[in-house]
Parts: C-alpha cells; sequence; structure tokens
C-alpha cells in the first residue's frame, strides 16, 4: 500500500527529487503523520479514504497527462512558430539577395554606362584632337597658299615688268631707228624739196608784187578822186563810222542778252533736276506756271514719309525751319552736310527738303564733275552763277558730294589730277562767305573722306545711322502700305494672308537687323515681285518667309564676300 508521505523511519535522508536533507530533518511532522495513519487505519473509512486516495492518484494523473498533452500541443505550436520564423527568415534572406542581387545589378549598369561615357569622351576627345590638327593643317595650307600667291604675284609683276621694260627699250629703239631712217630720207630729199620751196616762192613773190601793184593803182585814182571831191570823203568817213559803231554795239547787246537768257533761263548743264523756270526741250516754261506746280508747293510734314530716330529728326526739324525762314528773318543760310551709311536716308530728306521749302532747288550728283575735265570749273562756275541769281534762295543738293570733293589737295599720294584741285578750289571760292542767295547740302557715305577744307565750309553735320528695331518696323509697315496693300498703278491688287499681321512684321523686324531703309523697301518690293512672279495675287506667309530667307542669305554673302576683299587687299 501507498501511503502519501511515507517513505519509512529510516528512509536514508532524501526527498523525492533526491536531494540530500541530511542534518535539516524535523521528526515533528513524521510523528503526526504516523499517528494520523493509525488513526486512518482504525477508522472505518479507510477503505473509502483509499479509494478517494486513488481517485486523487488518478486524477492527478490524469492532470499530469493533461499537462503532457498540453506540453505536446505547445511544443507543435512551437514546432509551428519555429517552423514559420524559419520561413519568414527564408524570405527575408531570399528577398535580401534579391535586394542586393538588384543593387548589384544597379551599380554594374552605372559602371557599364559610366565606362561607356568615358569611352565617348575620349572618343570626342579624339575627334577634336583630329578636328583641331585639320584645321591648323588648313590654316598653314591656307598660309602657304597666300605666301604661294603673293609669289606668284611677285613674279608675275616682275615678269611684267621685265616685258613692260623690254617692250619700252623696243620701242625706244625702233622709234630711234625710224626716226634715223626718217632724219636719212629728209637729208636725201631735203635739195629736192629746197628747189621745189625756192620755185613756189619766187611765183608767189612775183604774184604778190602784181597784186600788190595793181591794189595801190587802184587805191591811189581812188584817193585821188576822193580828195579831189569833199562830198564823197565826208560821206565815206561817216558811212564807215556808223558801220563800226553798228556792229560792235549789236556784239556787245547780244553778249548781254545771251548771258541775261542763259543765266535767267538756261538750266547748266550739271543741275539734274531744278524747281526754276528753265528752257526745256519741248517749251519754255514761265516763272508763274512754275511756281504753281505740284511739286513747287509744300506738301505737309517734312518728317511725314521719312522714318529717323527722334534726336536726329527734331535737330534736322530746327535746321529746315530756320532754313525755310531765312529769307523772311534776314539771316544767310547754312551749308549742311548729311552722311552716313547708304540707304539710310539722306537722298529722301535733302529731296524733300528741297521740294517742300517754298524755295527754288537744284539737285546735281557729284559724278557729273569728273567727266568734264578741263570744262569742269567753267561748268562749276556758271552752276553757282545761276545759283546766285535765285530771287527766293535755291537749295543746291549735291549727292555723292565725295566724287569730286574728297581729300587729296597736298597728299602724299598724289591722287588728285590737277583738274580736280582746280574744281574743288572753285567750289572753295564760292562758298567760303555766308550767302544769303543759295544754300549748299552735301550728301556723303563717308564724311571723313571730304577735304578738310570741305568741312570747314558746313554750318551744320548730321549723321543718318543704321535704324533701330522700331524705326524698321515702322519703316515695313509704311512700306507694306505703299507697296502691298494699295492697289499699282495698273489697278492690281495683292491678298495678304492673316498670318501676316503685327506679329510677323515685328518678327522681320527683329531678324533685319542691321538693314538700311533701302533694304527694307526692296524687301517689301521683293514681296511684291514675288507674288506677281508666282502667277497669283496672294501674298502668303510661307512666300513671304522664303522671300525673307533668301535676302538674309543674300545679305550675308555680299558680307563674306566684302570681308574677303578687304581681306584679299590688305
Amino acid at each position: 500500500m501507498y501511503y502519501p508521505g511515507g517513505g519509512g523511519g529510516g528512509g536514508g535522508g532524501k526527498k523525492e527529487d533526491g536531494s540530500n536533507i541530511t542534518g535539516k530533518f524535523d521528526p515533528t511532522a513524521l510523528e503526526r503523520g504516523a499517528k494520523a495513519l493509525k488513526d486512518l487505519d482504525t477508522s472505518p473509512n479507510a477503505t473509502k479514504a483509499f479509494e478517494l486516495t486513488k481517485l486523487a492518484e488518478q486524477t492527478k494523473q490524469k492532470e499530469l497527462q493533461a499537462e503532457i498533452e498540453q506540453t505536446s500541443a505547445q511544443r507543435a505550436q512551437y514546432q509551428l512558430q519555429r517552423t514559420q520564423m524559419d520561413a519568414e527568415e527564408k524570405r527575408k534572406t531570399i528577398s535580401h539577395q534579391q535586394e542586393q542581387e538588384k543593387r548589384t545589378a544597379e551599380y554594374k549598369a552605372r559602371l557599364d554606362s559610366e565606362l561607356y561615357q568615358s569611352k565617348l569622351e575620349e572618343q570626342q576627345k579624339q575627334i577634336d584632337q583630329q578636328l583641331q590638327l585639320q584645321n591648323d593643317q588648313f590654316v598653314r595650307q591656307e598660309e602657304m597658299r597666300k605666301k604661294n600667291n603673293i609669289s606668284l604675284e611677285e613674279v608675275k609683276r616682275r615678269t611684267m615688268e621685265e616685258q613692260a621694260k623690254l617692250d619700252r627699250e623696243t620701242a625706244i629703239a625702233r622709234a630711234k631707228a625710224e626716226a634715223a631712217g626718217r632724219i636719212d630720207q629728209e637729208r636725201e630729199n631735203v635739195e629736192v624739196r629746197l628747189r621745189e620751196m625756192r620755185a613756189r616762192k619766187a611765183e608767189e613773190r612775183k604774184t604778190q608784187l602784181e597784186s600788190i601793184q595793181a591794189i595801190f593803182s587802184s587805191l591811189g585814182s581812188g584817193s585821188k578822186t576822193l580828195l579831189e571831191d569833199r562830198t564823197k570823203m565826208t560821206a565815206l568817213v561817216g558811212g564807215l563810222t556808223a558801220l563800226a559803231v553798228g556792229v560792235y554795239s549789236a556784239r556787245a547787246a547780244t553778249r548781254v542778252a545771251g548771258n541775261l537768257i542763259e543765266r535767267q533761263l538756261m538750266r547748266p548743264p550739271l543741275v539734274r533736276e531744278t524747281s526754276r523756270a528753265t528752257w526745256s526741250k519741248d517749251k519754255l516754261v514761265p516763272a508763274l506756271v512754275q511756281q504753281m506746280l505740284p511739286w513747287n508747293k509744300p506738301k505737309g510734314n517734312l518728317m511725314e514719309k521719312i522714318v529717323l530716330e527722334d534726336e536726329l529728326a527734331e535737330r534736322l526739324q530746327w535746321t529746315t525751319n530756320s532754313l525755310v525762314n531765312a529769307k523772311k528773318n534776314g539771316t544767310p543760310f547754312r551749308h549742311l552736310l548729311l552722311h552716313g551709311s547708304p540707304g539710310t536716308g539722306k537722298t529722301l530728306f535733302a529731296r524733300t527738303l528741297a521740294k517742300q521749302s517754298g524755295l527754288d532747288y537744284a539737285i546735281m550728283s557729284g559724278g557729273d564733275v569728273g567727266p568734264l575735265g578741263k570744262d569742269a570749273v567753267h561748268e562749276l562756275n556758271k552752276l553757282f552763277s545761276w545759283a546766285q541769281s535765285s530771287r527766293k534762295g535755291l537749295i543746291l543738293f549735291i549727292d555723292e558730294a565725295d566724287a569730286f570733293l574728297r581729300t587729296g589737295r597736298g597728299s602724299d599720294g598724289g591722287a588728285m589730277s590737277e583738274e580736280a584741285r582746280n574744281v574743288l578750289s572753285a567750289f572753295l571760292h564760292h562758298t567760303g562767305t555766308e550767302s544769303d542767295k543759295f544754300v549748299v547740302v552735301l550728301a556723303t557715305n563717308i564724311r571723313d573722306i571730304l577735304d578738310r577744307a570741305v568741312l570747314d565750309r558746313i554750318d551744320e553735320s548730321f549723321e543718318f545711322p543704321l535704324p533701330s528695331f522700331g524705326e524698321r518696323r515702322r519703316m515695313l509697315e509704311m512700306f507694306m502700305e505703299e507697296h502691298i496693300r494699295r492697289p499699282t498703278a495698273k489697278g492690281k491688287l495683292i491678298e495678304v494672308d492673316d498670318g501676316i499681321n503685327s506679329e510677323f512684321m515685328e518678327e522681320v523686324a527683329r531678324r533685319t537687323d542691321g538693314f538700311s531703309g533701302r533694304q527694307l523697301a526692296k524687301l517689301v518690293i521683293a514681296y511684291q515681285a514675288a507674288v506677281f512672279g508666282s502667277g497669283t495675287t496672294r501674298l502668303t506667309s510661307g512666300l513671304a518667309e522664303t522671300v525673307l530667307r533668301y535676302k538674309l542669305a543674300h545679305r550675308e554673302e555680299d558680307a563674306h564676300k566684302a570681308a574677303n576683299s578687304q581681306a584679299d587687299y590688305a
């Protein structure tokens, strides 16, 4: 039988777990246990107590079994958790490996890209080096070509000089030989010619003596008759005197009348256009009718159709007012100089001023003076004498004035001929003092090319620059209105697309930087020509763009050629 808590008195001092309790046993509790067992054995409920103990033991075993099963379940649960943790760790490991592989691939791709970029940069450096080498080689070849051309030109020049020297020596030798031959021939024929001359002179002398004798015989008999008759003598002397007076009076009157007609009515050959009454090819235009002609009347604002920068326009307006009112104010005229790039409005302003000032005007070109040669001074004097005869005052506009007023007097190169110096001196003589009869307006592209004495005669100088963006915009609108939007002389009208609006004109003005007013006018006229040349009557934005590109390319080509010409000249 099993007794709880039993184990005998000499149990050996160990607990159930086998631990040693020697020296720590308390017999009091054991005695109480033994006493309780004795009481239990003598008790009538001993069997029930045993059963109860057995049931308690079974309950304890079931509880232990339940604990074992619970421990197994916990172990299975733990095993499941362990499996899940292993799976999660494995998944994380795989994800980490994939991330690592991805980073490795990206790093490898970046390395490959950097390597490829390095190769491209190296290839670009090699290409740049090759281009630089080719450029250097081309520059060296060009320098060598220029040196060779210079050497060839020098050789050609020397060859031409030698050829000219040989030709000159040959011509001199030929001339000497021909002269010697002619001298010998003349020397051989001198005696024959002397005999012929002597015979001819003797015959002429004999004939002249006979004629003189006959004349003196007649004069003697006539004089004798006149001296004997006083009436005939008086009539003869009076008639000869009256004839001489009439002849000389007629010649003087004719000369005075001719000078008066020439000064008042005949236009000098140097004048191309004038508002004064002159003798034309068909008829004489009376001065009164000439003043009534429409071009001799003021036509509104002088600067209405001339687009200039504001400061220049204001200065020109002041000077124009002073010029027009000079006669009224009793002040002398002031000579003007207009200079600047070609096509900037110098000639247009001068012509407009001349025609709208209310004064007489005359327009001439400096290029007409040179071909006159020795007669240039006479014609220039005639021109200024004709200008002095104007009653209202005359504006003399000289376009391209540098053609005969350029510097050159006393220059080292001696490029100025004697006729040119005389013409320049005549011009300086007529413009040396202030005048209330005429004003000279000179126009030239380069101011510094004029002679210093000519510049000293100028009272006001105006530079006409290339138009700015705003001025080009206004010019384009004005030219479009004149040449595109208005009907032509034959009534032809051009249709304009909606795309050619203010924005398009602003773009054209922006792209035509450096264009002069004349070039802008030619651009718009090119639009007109392109429309009629294409067989249509419509100006499209595409056609206008094509014409503009052509003009821009043509201008760049001209600039390139001009630069090359200057380089070759240098």
